[in-house]
């Protein structure tokens, strides 16, 4: 476990500083006024902590606020290319790898393939290889590297560092941050997929406004991540999200997992392949053979094949139970659609919505927003780096701590 630092001045300093540097990260231009009042601490200590993150090139004046008598204020604001993140999602047979400064703004994106199946040190060499071209692509080198957040599919332990379990990659205990972390020497950061798009929506999406909400995910499985009190809700083994695995159909179709009946078999992807399959006998005229992804669907749907329509209708039913689920389970203010199989929102969104619209808490005319994410896809990169940029300015508590920006 990690030990705290003894509190003496230099901890006091520390503490001081990152209050500064954050508050001007999230809120930025500010004066130096306004930091003062807001993170109430002296205009002196302020003004002190400001000038060192001035020479330190960390923030920059950037011009004159309005005054309302006297000399106008000067804004302050972070140099958000003091140095730079990498976010990378972990797919099946791909990796994203995306730099990023410190806002999260993607300044180089590559996607590297590897074979199905392949082992964690494969794709530790696709990843390493990743980041050397794009390094060398930029023209940086590693010392300008602050921290590497990864999102994975599965069972996380951001913790531990590990992917406890994840089924679409057939990983069990597999230590990814390790071998990184010895190789670039910064801080490395791991969490499920999901929960990197639902930090991605809370920073830089329509979350910004909402302190309790839901990210939904629906693609090849479901997946949920929970903002409670404006923060990131984990539960003790970080599977807090895992709501595709609660059981819909105690007698249903058989999981992945290993349970029957979960909620993922009735509400993503599985489900086109296997009721496609049962039904098709019944649509002989159907456009659909043995390809039942969600683009190959919303294709036959757009051009009015009677089973891709049937089978978008009953996953928009599947995906309301879900939906009714979840809001009853965490009473959010909105719940976030997102993910790949949007693409057929036109199809299966109006089934889902007249469902979830049931839910406990309109029967109390308490409403919850539903929302199609605007991101896209950028959004599970940023995410991941964004795992990075938030730990880098965290107040340095620990004696281990590397999460401070010196």
């Amino acid at each position: 476990m990690d030990k705290l630092r003894i509190g003496n001045r230099n901890l006091i300093k520390d503490i001081n500083r990152a209050l500064v540097i954050e508050y001007i990260r999230v809120n930025g231009p500010i004066s130096r006024t306004d930091v003062s009042k807001k993170v109430k601490l002296s205009l002196s200590t302020v003004t002190n902590i400001v000038e060192d993150l001035i020479s330190n090139n960390l923030v920059f004046e950037v011009g004159t606020a309005t005054s309302t008598g006297g000399r106008r204020p000067i804004l302050l604001e972070l140099n958000d290319n003091f140095g730079y993140t990498f976010g990378i999602k972990i797919e099946e047979k791909q990796v994203i790898i995306a730099l990023t400064n410190l806002k999260a703004t993607i300044l180089l994106k590559k996607h590297y393939s590897f074979i199905k199946g392949s082992s964690p040190e494969v794709v530790l060499d696709t990843i390493q290889q990743g980041i050397e071209e794009i390094l060398f692509e930029f023209r940086i080198t590693n010392e300008y590297i602050l921290g590497i957040g990864l999102a994975s599919s599965g069972l996380i332990s951001g913790k531990e560092g590990k992917v406890l379990r994840s089924t679409l990659l057939n990983w069990e205990d597999i230590d990814l941050c390790e071998q990184l972390r010895e190789r670039y020497h910064v801080p490395i950061f791991i969490d499920n997929d999901v929960n990197a798009y639902t930090l991605a929506e809370y920073w830089l999406g329509i979350g910004r406004l909402h302190g309790n909400f839901i990210c939904l995910s629906v693609g090849a499985g479901i997946g949920t991540g929970i903002v409670i009190n404006n923060q990131l809700y984990y539960g003790e083994h970080g599977g807090a999200g895992e709501f595709g695995h609660i059981i819909v159909n105690i007698d249903g179709y058989k999981c992945h997992c290993g349970q029957n009946g979960c909620l993922e078999m009735y509400a993503s992807e599985p489900f086109l392949a296997i009721e496609g399959n049962y039904l098709k006998a019944q649509y002989t005229n159907t456009l659909l053979n043995d390809d039942f992804s969600f683009s190959e669907v919303y294709q036959a749907a757009t051009k009015r094949d009677d089973l891709a329509i049937e089978l978008l209708r009953r996953l928009g039913k599947n995906i309301g139970v879900g939906m009714v689920s979840a809001i009853n389970s965490f009473n959010p203010s909105m719940v976030v659609l997102v993910g790949e199989g949007m693409i057929a929102k036109d199809f299966f969104l109006p089934y889902a919505l007249k469902l979830a619209d049931q839910n406990f808490f309109s029967n109390a005319n308490c409403k919850t927003e539903i929302k199609l994410s605007k991101l896209g896809d950028d959004a599970w990169v940023q995410g991941a780096a964004l795992l990075a940029i938030n730990q880098l300015f965290q107040v340095p508590l620990y004696e281990e701590s590397e999460l401070l920006i010196k």
